[in-house]
């Protein structure tokens, strides 16, 4: 122990005098293993580590599937007779809660804040074993159809909305008309648990019966709606006998076998079915995200191949500079496993500082970057460093430091150490082999190839999603959502009495009573002649919403007020469903058995964050609708107090769920898209870095052993592009093996993910592989020419006088 605290001293005071060496070790491995601890952290929250929940194990969630006649999957979500049917029959689970997700605004604080809600069964609290701050969870009192209006807010509301007021079990909510006692207030250190999207933040709870799904809603068997969720807990009974599949088989016996009597009237659903899928509650958390998270996986493994690479060759020209280092040391007597632990000195040391360095950088990472991905991927939130980051980052530690020191201790001839004391150093300098420094080339060639392609086809396929041409204009528009309170009736006249007074601004140059343009529904229709049926993405407009977000009418006509007030059957339907009902053009008057009527063909639209054109139709707008689409005049903006103002001179009821940008709310939806987009540069440039890096150190200690060669061949009349090409053929056969083994990797890597790849197309591929064996050419071409550049810019004579 002594002599290796010796050591370790030793190793301090000589990588003093090497502070380029000791920033290049540190520098590299820190970064590298700061993004690799971020990675493996993030994939062991949401991979590994058990949900904060009381027997998560046996917590399940179930998907919906809604299967039509060709096996086609119409739906992913719950009808609600379908839910409640689930709900009061199962006797597969043991426990088991309704969730509802909705939003509203608080009606009784001045701010009128717009809260997310979720409507759940008294179970809910109880499976998660919801620790309170204050009050209660709900009760049986709060069951399935006792109707008692109380509710839990979770503990940042209560801090923020009221102040942490000591009195809050006193106090009320309102909700337009609707007022709930406040019975309780979630503890700070609760989970909560979105079933929805990573989004999803619940602010309030309310009891099932006072869920928004309308009374007619609740009765149509074939209309699914994804707010509609479902959570239980399984008997060990259950876990020990049943399948995740079994499970999901009987209780698709149990809602098919009553769905197919309840719609069994109805001609349009003739020989679909239900299918219910289980799912244990952590799988189905991060199902959507598993995807970008082995990608982020491959990209951080990828990069410390390429940094490992790269220090190894640092430390091939260290240990060249210490040769007459150790070779003292061998002639003293020190054996190989002493001149090991030196060498694990030293290399412990820079090591270390660079974990210290990738700590910290991962620590900086989760505070910074975990706000902007919480709303993406699942249980960010909980990214801190733990235990598993500790044993992690010190796992790596001793690896990295006794596989760099094998590396070198096998490239030490300790044979001719001593021996080497015995001459002046000419001609027996420290070498590495020929075969070794080709392996070298050929690992950056592989590593960077692969990472490269990866990530040239990912940003190839982000940029055709954010750039791709959405066919209507979203600038200088507003998406706004009332908060509604009023019967439909009612509604429907303060709308059209608030279009009109916003219509009059001389801001506003067109105002439309409709959804923002990337919300659709699914709708089925049956042709009328044909008997044919078909299911569609659809919306409600008026005669303004074309006009407002410039989407071409290419054939037919637009509404007219007269067809919306008398609520006309007729629709409007875009490029690609006009093909496919009418493939010879003749598409207008076509009819349906609900005798509705084309009349109108416009042109398709993608929506943000996707490149696929879908099957839609326009129908004339509910006159209820409480959403607003708002056209500014050029250089005109509207703020969400001046909206409220002039929806109150309306009336006082009247108020703001939602209101934002049609341009923000794409962004939002182009995300991902963006991320991938910037990582993927990010990712490449970095990729590029590394492995010039580590082909220059390569090249560089070739250039440097092989010195007199060159200079003696510039003697007799070489030029530098001779030298150039001399030094890049001898390396192209090792180029060409390194793309050789990466083509092979990809083409395993599709083999085993087609089903993820359908995405991209093999142009696409091709175009990708090309551009990176492009850029790989013309890294090692410049790699080969810096070591070089020294010796072809000075004279001949310098370079044959210091080659010896």
């Amino acid at each position: 122990m002594h002599l290796f605290i010796y050591q370790l001293k030793q190793a301090l005071l000589s990588l003093r005098l090497r502070p380029n060496f000791v920033f290049s070790i540190v520098i590299t491995m820190g970064l590298t293993l700061g993004a690799l601890l971020f990675v493996a952290t993030l994939a062991y929250v949401m991979l590994i580590k058990p949900l904060p929940y009381p027997e998560q194990e046996k917590l399940f969630t179930l998907t919906h599937q809604l299967v039509d006649e060709d096996n086609n999957i119409d739906g992913y979500a719950f009808t609600y007779p379908n839910l409640m049917h689930l709900y009061q029959h199962q006797q597969v689970f043991s426990e088991q809660a309704l969730l509802y997700i909705d939003g509203a605004v608080i009606t009784s604080l001045t701010n009128n804040p717009m809260m997310h809600i979720s409507y759940v069964t008294p179970e809910w609290f109880t499976m998660l074993d919801a620790p309170m701050a204050v009050g209660r969870r709900f009760q049986q009192s709060e069951k399935l159809g006792s109707y008692h209006p109380v509710a839990i807010i979770d503990y940042q509301t209560w801090q923020r909305e009221f102040n942490g007021d000591a009195d809050i079990l006193n106090k009320k909510i309102d909700f337009g008309d609707k007022s709930f006692a406040i019975v309780g207030v979630l503890a700070q250190s609760h989970h909560k648990l979105s079933l929805a999207s990573p989004s999803f933040k619940s602010h309030i709870y309310i009891p099932w019966d006072f869920n928004t799904v309308s009374e007619r809603n609740r009765k149509k068997w074939g209309n699914d709606d994804s707010g509609l969720m479902y959570l239980a807990k399984a008997s060990q009974h259950t876990m020990e006998n049943l399948s995740d599949s079994q499970i999901g088989m009987q209780l698709t016996q149990l809602i098919n076998e009553n769905w197919q009597q309840q719609v069994q009237e109805i001609a349009f659903f003739k020989d679909w079915r239900i299918n219910i899928v289980a799912s244990p509650l952590n799988e189905h958390i991060i199902a959507d995200s598993k995807n970008s998270l082995y990608l982020l996986i491959i990209g951080a493994i990828g990069l410390l191949l390429i940094a490992c690479a790269n220090i190894a060759n640092l430390f091939i020209s260290r240990f060249a500079e210490r040769q007459h280092q150790l070779a003292i040391c061998a002639a003293i007597g020190a054996n190989r496993k002493q001149l090991f632990t030196t060498l694990v000195a030293e290399i412990g040391v820079l090591m270390f500082g660079a974990l210290v360095l990738a700590q910290s950088i991962a620590a900086i990472g989760f505070t910074s970057v975990s706000p902007y991905l919480q709303d993406y991927l699942p249980r960010v939130s909980e990214l801190t460093l733990n235990s598993f980051s500790y044993a992690f980052s010190f796992s790596l530690l001793w690896i990295l430091v006794l596989g760099f020191s094998l590396i070198a201790v096998k490239m030490i001839r300790y044979q001719n150490l001593s021996s080497s004391m015995q001459s002046s150093g000419k001609g027996n300098s420290f070498q590495v082999s020929n075969t070794v420094r080709k392996l070298l080339v050929i690992s950056q060639i592989t590593v960077a190839s692969c990472l490269i392609f990866i990530n040239i086809l990912l940003y190839s396929n982000a940029q055709q999603v954010i750039n791709q041409p959405l066919g209507y204009q979203p600038s200088n528009s507003y998406a706004v959502v009332l908060s509604p309170y009023a019967n439909d009736k009612a509604r429907a006249a303060q709308m059209n009495e608030l279009r009109t007074k916003l219509s009059e601004s001389a801001k506003i140059a067109r105002v439309s009573q409709a959804m923002r343009p990337s919300i659709f529904a699914t709708l089925a229709l049956t042709a009328e002649k044909t008997n044919q049926r078909y299911t569609a993405a659809a919306k409600d407009i008026d005669e303004h919403y074309f006009p407002l977000i410039e989407q071409a009418i290419i054939q037919g006509e637009n509404f007219t007020r007269r067809q919306i007030d008398e609520d006309e059957k007729v629709i409007i339907v875009n490029e690609s469903f006009a093909n496919k009902l009418a493939p010879d053009g003749n598409i207008l008057g076509l009819r349906f058995a609900s005798n509705r009527q084309v009349i109108g063909v416009v042109k398709d639209i993608y929506l943000p964050g996707d490149n696929i054109k879908q099957e839609r139709f326009y129908y004339p707008v509910n006159r209820s609708r409480n959403m607003l689409l708002i056209r500014m005049e050029p250089g005109q903006t509207l703020t969400r107090a001046e909206l409220l103002q002039q929806l109150q001179s309306v009336n006082k009821q009247l108020n703001i769920f939602s209101f934002a940008t049609l341009n923000e709310y794409n962004e939002q939806l182009l995300f991902r898209s963006t991320v991938t987009a910037q990582a993927t540069i990010i990712l490449t440039i970095i990729t590029c870095l590394l492995s010039g890096i580590g082909l220059y150190g390569i090249l560089k200690y070739t250039s440097e052993i092989r010195r007199f060669e060159i200079a003696t061949r510039m003697a007799v009349g070489a030029k530098g592009k001779d030298i150039i090409r001399l030094i890049f053929n001898e390396n192209l056969p090792a180029i060409a093996i390194g793309f050789a083994i990466s083509l092979m990797i990809l083409g395993a890597i599709y083999l085993n993910f087609n089903q993820v790849l359908t995405s991209y197309s093999l142009l696409e591929g091709l175009i990708s592989f090309v551009g990176t064996s492009i850029l790989i050419t013309l890294l090692t071409l410049y790699a080969c020419y810096l070591p070089l550049r020294q010796y072809i810019k000075q004279p001949v004579i310098l370079n044959l006088r210091h080659s010896e």
